[in-house]
């Protein structure tokens, strides 16, 4: 049995009108302008892609990035200060998404995404200009972020819009984007910068964004009339539903302890084989991983379910952390644990678009997933500076990082905790025993 309470179709003409059979979904009335599951559907879903791999590529670049401001440009630094402009890229791009559910209410996917991609050119061609570590946290930092927000959240959720039978394989595919991103743009910034400049790998990576990412928004338009009323009011109607405080509660502890293994297991494995290029290389796997795990998870979702799959895929997640940086200290253990942790830590952006849709109605879907990833910004700010502060004070002098890795277990145990309660509440509304899929 699956999660199943989108609105029912009442009148299909070139515009319908649908009752929603879910009594607390904010909006009773929704307005489709065009069938989902078309060929269109799949044309949204692959520019989304295109979308979210141009905005999280150059995101996820920022490591190569940070080497060279530590190493070279500004080597005499806080590396603290420098550490700053990642963890507030991630941080406005998420929290971003409170606000961007009310323009594209109000401009539509299109404008918003659009308008994006020229913010985060602009901010990248300013970032090249800049001769100071906080001029580079206000361009790459601050305004990249704010500029992604504008693209990540609307192109989960329009895949959402047009899909409602293969909702959680569209976004999967769509977020896989991330993925392929990562592993492009980051080989691709670290050849400009060694044969070019790093400030016209900057300017290159602006120029490349806005035109990958603004071609791929022309793509995007509405297929639900946006919900009608206050935003603020549908924002606080959805906060306080109990299964929605159980899916913001999971993606701020996925995200406090998400990092961890990203940050750290590279240098562990650098210690252990000697060789810098080991880092790029557990890198390089976790970004296959990722892009694997969220293409499977329509595949996973259908098989045990979406509310099953989020529950599971954290608790291995916990697991994986327990049992490869406590037990197993070899680099080819490295290895292996990034392609694990990678594949399935990232499940839940595609699964918990399609329970956010389905219980609360594709009419609000980027409202909700918009609040959903402003948790998943607060998580990214609390997190990081936690996990600096426990390798300062316990793990800087030694070679295994206990403290973090501690850390990391306690924040997914406490998502798999939130996932457990989420799929009670869910399965006693469907009678849904603790062994059927949901």
């Amino acid at each position: 049995m699956s999660i199943n309470v989108a609105p029912d179709t009442l009148n299909r003409h070139n515009t319908i009108a649908s009752k929603s059979e879910h009594a607390s979904s904010p909006d009773p009335e929704t307005i489709e302008y065009a069938e989902p599951d078309t060929k269109y559907a799949w044309l949204v879903a692959i520019a989304a892609l295109l979308n979210l791999a141009t905005t999280m590529g150059t995101l996820n670049s920022f490591g190569v990035y940070q080497q060279y401001y530590l190493n070279t440009l500004y080597s005499t630094d806080s590396a603290v200060s420098i550490s700053w402009i990642s963890t507030l890229i991630s941080f406005c791009m998420f929290v971003g998404g409170v606000f961007t559910g009310k323009l594209v209410d109000k401009f539509g996917f299109r404008i918003t995404c659009f308008s994006g991609s020229v913010v985060c050119c602009i901010a990248l061609i300013l970032a090249s200009f800049t001769s100071r570590v906080w001029q580079l946290v206000l361009t790459q930092g601050i305004m990249l972020g704010l500029g992604a927000s504008l693209i990540f959240s609307p192109s989960i959720s329009v895949v959402a819009q047009w899909h409602t039978k293969h909702r959680v394989l569209a976004t999967g595919i769509a977020v896989a984007g991330g993925g392929i991103g990562g592993m492009v743009f980051s080989v691709a910034t670290e050849k400009i910068i060694d044969n070019v400049s790093y400030k016209w790998s900057l300017r290159i990576l602006g120029l490349l964004l806005f035109t990958i990412s603004g071609a791929s928004s022309m793509v995007y338009k509405r297929r639900i009339a946006p919900a009608q009323g206050s935003n603020t009011r549908l924002l606080f109607t959805i906060a306080r539903d109990p299964r929605f405080i159980c899916i913001a509660l999971a993606v701020m502890f996925i995200n406090m302890g998400y990092f961890e293994p990203l940050l750290y297991v590279p240098t562990l494995a650098v210690i252990q084989s000697g060789t810098q290029s080991t880092s790029s290389n557990i890198v390089l796997v976790f970004n296959a991983g990722t892009t694997i795990g969220r293409v499977l998870s329509g595949l996973i979702s259908k098989l045990i379910g979406p509310a099953n799959t989020n529950l599971a895929s954290n608790f291995l997640c916990c697991l994986f952390v327990c049992i490869f940086m406590f037990g197993i200290n070899t680099v080819v253990g490295y290895y292996i644990f990034s392609a694990l942790f990678g594949t399935i830590s990232t499940l839940y952006l595609a699964v918990n678009t399609h329970i956010l849709a389905h219980e609360f109605g594709p009419q609000v879907v980027a409202s909700s997933v918009g609040l959903s990833m402003a948790c998943c910004g607060v998580g990214v700010l609390v997190g990081n500076p936690v996990q600096g502060v426990l390798y300062e004070t316990y793990d800087k002098t030694h070679t295994k990082f206990n403290a973090v890795s501690a850390w990391a277990v306690a924040c997914f145990a406490a998502a798999t905790a939130c996932y457990m309660v989420l799929r009670w509440l869910v399965g006693r509304k469907h009678k849904v025993s603790w062994f059927q899929k949901i």
